[in-house]
């Protein structure tokens, strides 16, 4: 995979495998020690919420879509769930 850099992603919208619109990504986060990314954080659109999804959510209900979803990354970010 070609280098990727964080900044790329941030307000990339991400969509489930299906095609549908799930957010926009608002950040990222990442095991300090490690430098391991851990989640996309998404501002959900439309009908999306963690009951939806199976997505934890953070305190302000964005979803926390783990990396290991991620699927394909190009115009948008395809995610499984």
């Amino acid at each position: 995979m070609d280098d990727l850099l964080v900044s790329d992603l941030q307000n990339k919208s991400v969509v489930g495998i299906d095609g549908t619109e799930v957010g926009i990504v608002h950040n990222i986060t990442m095991h300090v020690k490690s430098g391991t990314l851990n989640h996309l954080v998404v501002d959900p659109q439309g009908h999306f919420s963690s009951q939806s999804t199976g997505f934890e959510t953070t305190d302000d209900n964005r979803l926390l879509v783990p990396i290991n979803c991620i699927q394909v990354i190009k115009e948008h970010i395809i995610v499984s769930d």
